[in-house]
């Protein structure tokens, strides 16, 4: 067995370093994708929710403040800790708390109405297992909020080699027509999927990893070396000739799981 190295750190390690930078991130608290899946989900006084790689706890907090009880889901306890302070600070009793993997839901079939999973399933090990294990987890008629990175179709091998540059622990961002043959297959049923865009800079983007380090040498050498298709997919901007950033796009998925 191979341990992870300082360079290669595990999902776990890469969390627990960062979990009080994530608890800081404005995008990750006020990004625009967070009130749109709200909406789209439109969770009821009387729901239970789970909310799958719940970080810090920002989509925990607002999907907590509409439904009876939520509870947040996360491989590293230090972000869980992170939500719990932010639970506390926004005077939240009906949040629970657990250690879990997305992967293997540790919940009984039919125990949520509502389940979300906001910019994390590029860490999952399996996005087919987590859907599945949804699709169970699911009451009938219950849907599941889905927002995640999501390179433009032709661009994915380049654009995940990107992200592994800046975070060893991404493991795979999706493309929109991946997301919804996968939906599919686990027996979910697409209600609604669209595409948010955002412009970012090279150090917007590298957040929570700092400028000036190894990580952002190797990514400025990875872009400057992309064909001009995928600089154009990826609306590269420029300032001088050098190469300041590029739009980030994000999947924002609504399915539910059919009542026969």
């Amino acid at each position: 067995m191979i341990l992870p190295s300082q360079d290669c750190p595990s999902p776990r390690e890469f969390f627990s370093i960062h979990a009080e930078d994530y608890a800081k991130s404005h995008s990750h608290a006020h990004g625009s994708d967070l009130a749109e899946l709200v909406e789209l989900l439109d969770p009821k006084p009387s729901e239970v929710a789970l909310d799958v790689g719940a970080g810090t706890g920002f989509t925990t907090v607002e999907i907590a403040r509409r439904v009876k009880r939520v509870i947040a889901l996360d491989i590293t306890e230090e972000m869980l800790a992170q939500a719990r302070k932010l639970a506390a600070e926004k005077g939240l009793s009906n949040i629970m708390f657990k250690v879990g993997e997305a992967e293997k839901l540790p919940f009984p079939d039919s125990s949520f109405d509502v389940v979300t999973t906001r910019r994390a399933a590029h860490h999952f090990s399996s996005v087919n297992d987590f859907l599945k294990e949804t699709q169970r987890v699911l009451v009938k008629g219950g849907r599941v909020g889905i927002v995640d990175m999501s390179p433009p179709e032709g661009t994915q091998d380049f654009f995940n080699e990107l992200e592994r540059l800046r975070d060893s622990t991404h493991i795979s961002a999706l493309t929109p027509s991946e997301w919804q043959d996968n939906v599919n297959r686990s027996g979910l049923e697409v209600v609604t999927c669209k595409v948010l865009s955002e412009s970012r800079t090279i150090e917007q983007w590298l957040y929570p990893v700092k400028m000036g380090g190894r990580e952002e040498s190797r990514i400025r050498e990875k872009l400057s070396k992309a064909p001009t298709p995928i600089a154009s997919s990826l609306r590269f901007t420029y300032s001088e000739g050098e190469i300041t950033g590029f739009t980030k796009d994000r999947i924002l998925l609504i399915a539910m799981k059919n009542h026969s």
